[in-house]
């Protein structure tokens, strides 16, 4: 008899080397089920609370804490530890009343970042594609599997690719946008420079087989190239969310 559906089970030692799992203490790890991010970008619930957190010692405790309801992610009530978390997700314990946000950390992984009540009432989201939908309506395919239609009103030509939303959660409001353009401040989200922050300098897009690349400035004056489409809009000139946890070090 063959197996219906993908693999419930993941062995350690093929894992994403920036899981914060340990290789040799056992064999198997939670399986990424298929949701708002891809396996190879993202931590999986139960590895937050038991790995990163702390806050639970195996996964009978894990599946505890999840079946409760005491964990939210972006607004919603999530209950399966193996949900995929990704880069700008906003994580809530309500027993705790902690919040945090998954940020790239450098050298790759993600860094749980503090934050506050108002930063939790909202997410950045990039735009990866815009297209029309049935009834002429423009649609948005955000980084974390989300689609928006743009609001009566708005105009197409405000939101381009690479751009970054501004979103309440968990209603998806549009609260505002940040283009891609020289001078914002942007984090990057991928490849060698993961992790690093600063402000775009310049922006080179390349027609064929020279890939597009961007210029950043780093607050300590350091410059740096990166790949487009890993750059990450975060603020106009300073960044709307917190990009570092508690002591400085991301």
């Amino acid at each position: 008899m063959t197996r219906r559906g993908q693999k419930k089970h993941l062995k350690r030692f093929p894992a994403p080397r920036y899981w914060p799992i340990k290789r040799k203490t056992g064999k198997f790890t939670t399986r990424v089920i298929p949701g708002p991010h891809p396996r190879e970008h993202c931590l999986t619930l139960a590895i937050v609370l038991r790995e990163v957190l702390g806050y639970a010692e195996n996964m009978r405790e894990v599946r505890a804490i999840l079946s409760s309801g005491q964990v939210k992610v972006d607004g919603h009530i999530r209950k399966d530890p193996r949900f995929p978390v990704g880069i700008m997700d906003v994580l809530d314990i309500t027993t705790s009343g902690e919040r945090f946000r998954l940020i790239p950390k450098k050298r790759g992984g993600y860094n749980l970042v503090k934050i506050d009540d108002k930063e939790a009432e909202f997410k950045l989201c990039r735009i990866e594609t815009k297209s029309m939908v049935s009834g002429g309506k423009i649609q948005l395919g955000l980084h974390d599997g989300r689609t928006l239609l743009l609001p009566e009103g708005e105009k197409p030509s405000k939101y381009n690719t690479l751009d970054t939303l501004k979103i309440g959660i968990p209603e998806q409001k549009i609260l505002g946008s940040l283009e891609l353009e020289n001078g914002v401040y942007a984090v990057v989200s991928r490849g060698r420079n993961v992790g690093n922050e600063g402000k775009v300098i310049e922006i080179a897009k390349r027609v064929g087989t020279h890939a597009s690349t961007v210029t950043l400035e780093d607050p300590e004056g350091n410059r740096f190239q990166t790949a487009l489409e890993y750059v990450f809009v975060v603020g106009k000139t300073k960044p709307e969310v917190r990009l570092q946890v508690d002591g400085g070090s991301s």
